[in-house]
């Protein structure tokens, strides 16, 4: 998975600055042209923009928080009988995604990979649209002979060839095949930031329509900062982009850290109190972001202060951030700081407030990149931290989200821990997005090494460090605001056996990889365990083309595995991912009359049976009696027909 934070960035030699804009009517058209912004796409009242970057503008602190990405089956198909799905079980027929499309939105893709290719040599992937958005540039190709010429995007990434491998590889006659391996492909590449995205999900739609084939999308990256409760430009746009196509997205690999801290001030606790972390734990380099909203608009209070980790005490306070709408307060600090002023510091520190205009909810980003020179006398860690201190309305909660990429949270005696908790992906967090976690799927993985001289080693099995089934402690998860526990569902993704980009082995030479006829590699992650979804969800479409997403949810929701290790473990979720049941269901379902308003159709002496969606009969008897029926998708046989509906009826 690849997880975007807020990097400091040198927009000097970028022309143009991506951001998501929303409109209250046409007019701002108008005056978006006579700045000379491009407009690349447009949602409803949201519009997908580039902003021209003028050398006068180019350092404005404005532009330091774009959020940019940063990197970070064969046994897998056998859980839950799952491979029946491609074997021909159900009912003679073999689901292979044929008739569908599938699209990522990643980095670093192969085109021209074998597992790509179909019987007659062809490519089944059909288009990549490559996005360097900075620069304003889309470049489109189709054919073996635009990619042969083109090679890759990135010849220092190989994800999006081992995430596509996964969704929809067809083995190149080894056992790493993936799952949907007759579907259709289209690859989007960009920067990954939120417009890059966004606009590559809808170069995959366009082609989707364009041969009036339903669509899959996976996207394996993530952000874990912003307010977690769907409400950003970036969920609305991509829970709009669901009408058109399922949208399938990584949880994220930081369960395990501590980057969340949720708590209430009250009257005992008028202000909680947390340091800044590297993920390295040293201290010495600190770049991204921190992310703090308040549970209303109420305002915060933010106090910056150097804490000496030898003494474990605060020796210096760099004074309160006001909390008014739109306030800024940038610091930069030199190499001669520490001797003038006392500061530690060398870099500069961004901080900005607001009452976000899509939730009400106040809250304050800061963004950095600086270090910390001067060592600890116990060790090699730096010896000063940035401790923040955040007082709020008593009876408000507040929320704190560390980037993940570069920064954690750390503890301050006295104060309430951060957790792990809330941990999922803010890109996942979207009303309409399946969100995917993973368990472990192998304890061992094939590998031979490739010296610099070329010679390889025989294959040997290497430890992956994981139990197969097993819960993985690093896979996101968190309940919402609203009361939504994510991931919706966890899948195999640790680890996983797919194809690698030639292009990126031939230049790293020295990644371990598993040498046949071709390059392979494994990989663990919640960027492997959505494809193996997205490509499950295009076997689905394929038995059921016109299902919806919301019927897709509803179907991942009632099959999801509940007899699993650890049901009750946080990181497990809804439960395990069961592709066969889900198919099975979705048969049914597609077989299923439907009656607009059955409720008021139905009398209530009228006699009705009651099936869940295995088929088993959960009430036979008057109508009146379906109130008392749990919660859920039923098939209910009346005497105006059969339909299928959720009950209670609203």
């Amino acid at each position: 998975m690849f997880s975007l934070g807020a990097d400091a960035v040198d927009f000097t030699s970028y022309k143009y600055l991506p951001r998501i804009v929303k409109i209250h009517d046409d007019a701002a058209l108008d005056s978006l042209a006579e700045e000379g912004v491009e407009i690349m796409r447009r949602r409803g009242n949201i519009l997908l923009c580039l902003f021209p970057n003028p050398q006068t503008r180019s350092k404005d602190p404005q532009f330091f928080n774009l959020r940019k990405a940063v990197p970070t089956l064969d046994i897998a198909k056998q859980y839950y009988d799952a491979n029946l799905i491609q074997l021909g079980a159900i009912g003679s027929t073999s689901y292979t995604g044929k008739g569908v499309v599938v699209g990522i939105c990643d980095l670093g893709i192969d085109p021209m990979h074998p597992t790509f290719l179909d019987h007659n040599g062809k490519s089944r992937i059909k288009r990549v649209v490559e996005y360097k958005e900075l620069d304003g540039k889309r470049i489109v190709l189709e054919g073996e002979n635009a990619y042969c010429e083109w090679l890759t995007d990135s010849i220092d990434e190989f994800h999006a060839t081992h995430v596509c491998g996964i969704l929809a590889g067809g083995g190149a006659s080894t056992p790493y095949s993936g799952i949907a391996t007759n579907a259709d492909i289209v690859v989007t590449t960009s920067m990954l930031t939120d417009v890059g995205l966004l606009t590559g999900v809808e170069d995959i739609i366009d082609y989707a329509k364009e041969v009036g084939k339903p669509a899959v999308i996976n996207i394996s990256v993530g952000s874990y900062i912003g307010p977690h409760d769907g409400s950003t430009l970036f969920s609305q746009y991509l829970d709009m982009c669901a009408d058109d196509a399922v949208i399938v997205m990584s949880a994220g690999n930081e369960g395990h850290r501590t980057n969340t801290l949720l708590t209430e001030f009250t009257e005992n606790q008028p202000s909680v109190s947390f340091r800044l972390g590297s993920k390295d734990w040293l201290q010495l380099k600190m770049e991204g972001a921190t992310d703090i909203w308040s549970g209303s608009a109420d305002p915060l209070a933010l106090s910056l202060k150097v804490f000496d980790d030898d003494n474990k005490s605060t020796v210096l306070d760099l004074g309160e951030f006001t909390a008014e709408d739109g306030n800024r307060v940038i610091f930069e600090w030199d190499d001669d700081s520490y001797g003038s002023s006392g500061i530690p510091f060398v870099g500069m520190l961004m901080i900005e407030g607001e009452v976000d205009s899509e939730n009400g909810r106040y809250h304050i980003i800061l963004s950095y990149d600086y270090e910390s020179p001067i060592i600890s006398e116990k060790g090699r860690w730096a010896r000063y931290d940035l401790a923040l201190e955040v007082k709020g309305s008593i009876g408000n909660d507040i929320e704190v989200y560390s980037d993940g990429s570069h920064t954690r949270l750390v503890a301050m005696a006295g104060h309430p821990h951060p957790t792990s908790e809330r941990t999922i992906s803010d890109l996942a967090c979207g009303d309409r997005v399946i969100s995917v976690g993973m368990y472990g799927n192998r304890s061992v993985v094939p590998l031979t090494y490739m010296s610099v001289s070329g010679e390889v080693d025989p294959i040997y099995q290497d430890s992956t460090g994981y139990d197969p089934g097993a819960t993985v402690r690093y896979s996101s998860y968190g309940t919402l605001r609203d009361g939504r526990t994510l991931p919706i569902t966890v899948a195999p993704g640790a680890t996983l056996m797919s194809s690698a980009s030639r292009p990126f082995l031939e230049k790293h030479s020295d990644y371990p990889r598993l040498m046949l006829d071709l390059p392979w590699i494994s990989e663990a992650g919640t960027s492997m365990s959505s494809p193996y979804v997205a490509g499950y969800i295009a076997t689905w479409l394929e038995a059921v083309p016109d299902l919806t997403v919301d019927e897709i949810i509803e179907i991942i929701n009632a099959t999801n595995r509940l007899d699993i290790p650890e049901p009750d473990d946080p990181h497990n979720a809804n439960g395990y991912f069961d592709p066969l049941a889900a198919l099975r269901m979705a048969l049914r379902m597609g077989e299923v009359e439907t009656v607009d308003d059955p409720s008021a159709i139905l009398l209530p002496d009228d006699f009705v049976s009651v099936y869940d969606m295995t088929g088993i009969k959960r009430y036979a008897g008057a109508a009146s009696g379906l109130s008392g029926i749990k919660s859920g998708l039923y098939v209910i046989h009346t005497p105006y027909g059969v339909m299928k509906r959720t009950l209670p009826f609203d």
